[in-house]
């Protein structure tokens, strides 16, 4: 098969996620596959997409680009409270923040912080994902959302505090 288009298994080793987890993002809708057969095939460049990523500047740029691998801690969590149809928001983001230079202490201190304010019964929250990744040796931090715009903005409003205390 043509090697642009990729497995959910290959797709989730990738992303260092689980294979149920890419078929939810598959079946919500946030990241575009299509159905070979019986099997869901996504192109890369539509998971570069949904990464956030140019995948024409990274094949330029390859050798430049790190392949890091996410060793020691995960943490997904879907606030799934039930929206009411009429503030069903409309548009869904995707955003992929890099934190560099992140120590287990930092790290720790950012994903409680992220999670308690999922767990908050604030109605931006209904429907949103974090998914957050950490590697202890090259001291990164990387933190997926998917949610409303104001879901996105109030994250990345408080990710942004959270690194200026660090």
């Amino acid at each position: 098969m043509n090697n642009n288009y990729l497995t959910i298994y290959e797709v989730a080793d990738a992303l260092g996620l689980h294979h149920k987890t890419v078929r939810g993002f598959i079946n919500s809708g946030k990241l575009k596959a299509m159905k070979v057969g019986k099997q869901w095939r996504i192109i890369k460049e539509d998971l570069d997409t949904f990464m956030g990523r140019d995948s024409s500047f990274e094949k330029e740029h390859k050798a430049e680009t790190p392949n890091i691998d996410f060793i020691n801690s995960e943490i997904q969590y879907t606030n799934k409270h039930v929206m009411d149809s009429h503030i069903k928001n409309k548009i869904s983001i995707s955003a992929v923040v890099d934190m560099q230079g992140v120590y287990k202490k930092n790290f720790e201190r950012i994903s409680n912080t992220l999670l308690a304010v999922m767990n908050s019964k604030d109605r931006k929250m209904n429907g949103a994902t974090i998914h957050i990744k950490y590697d202890e040796v090259a001291l990164v931090c990387k933190v997926f959302l998917w949610g409303s715009t104001e879901y996105i903005n109030e994250m990345l409003s408080i990710i942004t505090l959270l690194d200026k205390e660090v």
